[in-house]
């Protein structure tokens, strides 16, 4: 049970509050998260709201789809978390994408890179990646194998596509 609506850049989530856990005992706001982009220095403003002493429920980080964010909840509980785009990142290797070219299968919506796609843009096996992987270390920070092969392993791990592997 999912529904959004959209309109311009403005998407509205409906989801049903017992599958998020929440009860009538809640705050009012309990469940709802405004997510709201912003122009200017994202982490310039997340240090000033935290120097007035907001209730910072999600540090700020960088999404592997382009977005820095953080989340703040207010006294009745509403969430709203503050974005800026700072530019997709392939989710197997981190690769910046900005350029078609960069995009596996030359498609700008795949959220992986050439080198992590096969041509038609799906996912390459990730003993694939892998070797690239250690192959691109090995190249650029001066590594032997064995060290690169550690390095890679520990780095694809920390990678959406890999999480878990």
């Amino acid at each position: 049970e999912y529904a959004d609506l959209s309109k311009d850049d403005m998407v509205l989530m409906i989801i049903p509050a017992a599958n998020c856990g929440i009860g009538a005992g809640e705050k009012l706001g309990t469940g709802v998260n405004f997510y709201l982009n912003i122009d200017g220095d994202i982490d310039e403003y997340h240090r000033k709201v935290k120097s007035k002493g907001a209730r910072i429920i999600t540090d700020i980080k960088d999404e592997p789809y382009g977005i820095r964010d953080f989340t703040i909840e207010d006294v009745n509980g509403y969430q709203l978390t503050f974005n800026q785009i700072v530019g997709k990142k392939c989710l197997s290797c981190g690769m910046p994408l900005s350029k078609a070219e960069d995009f596996g299968g030359g498609n700008p919506a795949n959220v992986y890179c050439v080198h992590c796609a096969n041509p038609d843009g799906s996912l390459k096996k990730y003993e694939e990646v892998y070797e690239g992987m250690i192959g691109f270390m090995m190249n650029t920070q001066s590594m032997d194998r064995e060290t690169a092969e550690k390095a890679a392993k520990e780095y694809m791990a920390t990678m959406p596509a890999w999480q878990g592997k």
